[in-house]
């Protein structure tokens, strides 16, 4: 296929690389941070009462940070409101206090009441830490201006922590106070440093405020401040941090056509943190009945798509298996099993993630490990590795790959995977391989990458969708904003081509792409994309197809209440040509407790033969917030022309910051056709 010593020698070899572990600086002042770059966190013996207010004493011991740089939409132009933090700590939690001037009152936006829901047009400030100290990967604590938190670890956004958040809005500021116990995070004990961001998110003027950053690139970690000062080294004597949470959870399902009454089902899943730097975590009979991701989409392609996997066990750290998942470790292709088990942690530099799932009375068994060590601000490397046990044969996986950063501010970077199969099924042997090379600065970005995979390579819990070919790609985006006042607060041009053949020499396809996207001040995006793609599926027929595509889409709206997206698109796809409108309409309440989707799509396609088909698709959901744990969705999908389905579906969630959760759902909101369905799944934590 290709010299695979060779390129795991260049790996090799980058590992060996020495770099520089000292942080980078933005070119403007980052107020709080003292000569070595550093926020040094006063520790307390008072805690501050969490009521949104930062009128307690421990307050006026507190670090203090100054937000003043915006990242959006005038790149690094000072903020046009202040934002004042303050830190501080005391033997077992963290403490943030936030204070955000506003205009006035009114003119906060704020729609999410809900626990972890996405909260991307509200008035919210959030803490970014790097506790692991490797300036890729950080723990994320949101809050809104109505006190609606979210969380995320690792860019994991079903990662769940108990923590506490409060605010206060008045009529010239709102205030917010966080507090975090130290015991939710991942970190190694001896590595005491830190590093630390803060950012704002000012909803009238729909600007992104950060702390510290270069406008180079905004979001690289490398420019994250040092957090020290923490008491970190008696966290492991602090008996009153919880270091377990166990979770039992049981499932009745009934459908009234399979004719089988009622379906039960229980089980235990739990986590247990022996250390700061380790988590195991276990399940025994685990859940399949897949009803907490029963409302989130309705598959009527006629291919497979990739769905993450919804279930506790597979979720909770899964952000630890991120370079050996999808490829070699698709975790939906495991079945049902009695029980599994899951370790995570780190140690230094390196990230490790093992789990292992055991189906007793099939003799199945799946093993797979990853690791990634960082190489301080330069790059790091990764190996993975999956051995999945089935009916007495070894089907087993290895995947080694890393990144490079190089050149002036470090704006070029090198990524390379090679992975392999083994497998006693000789269609499931095979090999695939990536190298791409990348810059990216403020206004530019610029890829190429090459892909091999060879026509065997199908693991056999992997998500493979092609396989047989040899590719060529590149993609180049610039990216203009205004230095001033302007009528459109971004303008955004790309292109992107690929070209490539099988293994054998054959045609694999020719594709060319142009995209154009302007944001204009009020949020109002206009995009238009040209693309033409020649392809071979030659499981269908020996010619290639040969499609071509307009698009032209208007989202109005910004973060107002009421908003939508108006798009259409003509072209020609498998030998016909089509058009297709689409409209999609949503309106949330200001007082976040009604909201209403509507989505509207006609697509009629002309054959060569001349036979036409009009495919029409409506979905219409409301969504009923009682309060911040529960909530109301009732949802109705039609689609008719290529084949009919018809639905209707209640459901009743309950999701606390605490872990317990109920679903309740009448109807099955995949189905279809509507049917008497009822499936009810509760959720019950017990922290130890």
């Amino acid at each position: 296929m290709y010299d695979s010593k060779r390129w795991l020698s260049g790996l090799m070899l980058l590992a060996l690389v020495s770099v520089i572990n000292a942080h980078e600086r933005p070119p403007f002042e980052v107020v709080g941070v003292n000569e070595r770059y550093e926020l040094v966190v006063p520790v307390v013996t008072t805690p501050p009462t969490v009521d949104g207010t930062l009128d307690d004493p421990a307050w006026r011991e507190a670090a203090k940070a100054q937000v003043t740089r915006q990242v959006a939409p005038l790149l690094g132009h000072p903020a046009s409101l202040p934002t004042t933090v303050l830190v501080l700590a005391t033997a077992d939690k963290l403490f943030f206090g936030f204070r955000c001037a506003i205009a006035h009152k009114d003119a906060i936006r704020a729609y999410e009441t809900r626990y972890d829901a996405p909260m991307g047009r509200d008035e919210r400030v959030t803490v970014f830490l790097d506790t692991l100290h490797t300036h890729d990967r950080v723990y994320e604590f949101t809050v809104n201006a109505r006190g609606t938190r979210a969380d995320a670890r690792f860019g994991n956004g079903r990662w769940d922590a108990q923590w506490e958040a409060a605010v206060k809005v008045g009529e010239t500021e709102w205030t917010a106070e966080i507090a975090v116990p130290l015991g939710v995070f991942t970190y190694d004990p001896r590595q005491t440093v830190w590093g630390v961001n803060f950012g704002r998110f000012i909803s009238d003027r729909e600007e992104w405020t950060l702390w510290a950053f270069n406008p180079d690139r905004p979001w690289d970690g490398r420019y994250m401040p040092h957090l020290v000062g923490l008491p970190l080294a008696h966290q492991r004597r602090n008996a009153a941090v919880p270091r377990g949470l166990l979770k039992a959870f049981g499932v009745v399902d009934y459908a009234a056509e399979s004719g089988s009454g009622f379906r039960i089902n229980s089980g235990v899943d739990g986590e247990w943190a022996p250390r700061p730097n380790m988590a195991l975590r276990f399940v025994v009979k685990p859940d399949f009945s897949e009803v907490a991701e029963a409302f989130e989409s309705i598959d009527v392609s006629y291919v497979e798509q990739f769905v993450p996997d919804q279930r506790e066990f597979f979720v909770q750290g899964g952000e630890f298996f991120g370079e050996v998942a999808p490829t070699l470790f698709f975790s939906r292709r495991i079945g049902e099993f009695d029980a599994g088990l899951k370790l995570t942690g780190t140690v230094g530099r390196s990230q490790i993630g093992a789990l292992t799932t055991h189906n007793f009375g099939d003799r199945e068994h799946t093993v797979v490990l990853n690791t990634v060590h960082t190489f301080g601000l330069r790059g790091r490397g990764y190996l993975g590795y999956v051995n999945a046990l089935r009916s007495g044969a070894s089907h087993q996986g290895l995947v080694v790959g890393g990144e490079w950063r190089f050149g002036p501010r470090l704006r070029y970077a090198l990524r390379t995977s090679y992975a392999r199969h083994l497998s006693p099924d000789p269609q499931r042997r095979g090999e695939t391989f990536s190298l791409r090379l990348s810059y990216g600065d403020e206004r530019w970005f610029a890829a190429t990458t090459y892909t091999a995979t060879s026509p065997s390579f199908r693991p056999l819990l992997g998500y493979v969708p092609r396989t047989d070919f040899k590719r060529w790609s590149f993609f180049v985006e610039h990216t203009l904003r205004p230095n001033g006042d302007a009528f459109y607060r971004e303008l955004e041009v790309s292109t992107s081509g690929s070209w490539g053949e099988t293994f054998a020499g054959a045609f694999f396809e020719r594709n060319l792409s142009a995209h154009l996207n302007l944001t204009l001040r009020d949020r109002t995006e206009i995009s238009l994309s040209w693309s033409r793609n020649r392809h071979a599926e030659y499981h269908l027929r020996p010619e290639p197809f040969n499609d071509r595509a307009v698009r032209l889409e208007l989202d109005f709206g910004g973060n107002r209440p009421f908003r939508g997206d108006i798009g259409y698109a003509i072209g020609h796809a498998f030998d016909g040509r089509y058009r297709q409108p689409y409209l999609a309409l949503r309106w949330d309440s200001p007082d976040g407790r009604w909201r209403a989707r509507l989505e509207l799509s006609q697509r009629t396609q002309t054959f060569g033969d001349g036979t036409r088909q009009t495919v029409q698709a409506q979905e219409i959901s409301l969504t009923r917030v009682l309060d911040a744990d529960r909530w109301l969705v009732l949802r109705y999908y039609h689609r008719r022309g290529d084949f009919v389905v018809r639905n209707f579906a209640l459901s009743f969630r309950i999701k606390r910051s605490s872990g317990e959760e109920l679903y309740l759902i009448i109807g099955d909101p995949r189905a279809r056709q509507t049917r008497m369905h009822l499936a009810l799944k509760w959720i019950m934590p017990l922290a130890f």
